[in-house]
């Protein structure tokens, strides 16, 4: 995955969210980025997207989020079967170290489970 056009970030901390984008920013010019505050929103707005044919080719989810979290979010979005991970990039991002989240990740959607903050770094080996 070079160059993304369009990222959806599911976070429920504006400080992280606000960080995020400006690690987006800075290595993915151009793309489209747009942010929710909880999985239900987040869901609705693949709902939207896979209707105008513009899903997300990258999806950084939090993990613990108020409404629906992000375990949450993985399973409802495996019900409707209208995610390709070969077209979308699903990243967990949370500050939790907890292993059993990490496994949990692994049995999900997930394709990567990445510790918070976002850096440089860490969105390089997601994109590259």
């Amino acid at each position: 995955m070079k160059q993304v056009k369009s990222i959806l970030i599911i976070d429920d901390d504006a400080a992280s969210i606000y960080l995020t984008r400006r690690v987006l920013s800075s290595i993915c010019t151009g793309s489209n980025v747009q942010d929710v505050q909880n999985g239900l929103e987040g869901l609705k707005i693949l709902k939207e997207a896979k209707e105008k044919r513009q899903l997300p080719q990258l999806i950084l989810l939090d993990i613990k989020m108020q409404g629906m979290g992000g375990f949450a979010f993985l399973e409802e979005l495996a019900k409707l079967q209208f995610i390709s991970l070969i077209d979308t990039k699903i990243v967990l991002l949370s500050a939790s170290e907890d292993p059993s989240d990490v496994k949990l990740a692994q049995m999900h959607l997930a394709a990567e489970y990445v510790q918070k903050p976002l850096t440089k770094g860490k969105l390089r080996s997601i994109l590259y």
